[in-house]
């Protein structure tokens, strides 16, 4: 299971486990808010009430 003497393993399952929660707080946070605010910004043209 856990072996506190492996300090390479231990380092590279922290950083993934880091590099995962800041991709989905990264994703979240682009999804919510993502400051496009020009009008000819492909995302207004596929997000129009009339399309």
């Amino acid at each position: 299971m856990f072996d506190p003497s492996d300090a390479v393993g231990t380092a590279i399952v922290i950083a993934g486990a880091v590099a995962t929660a800041l991709s989905f707080v990264l994703a979240v946070r682009y999804t919510a808010w993502p400051r496009e605010d020009d009008p000819n910004h492909p995302k207004h043209v596929i997000l129009s009430e009339d399309r």
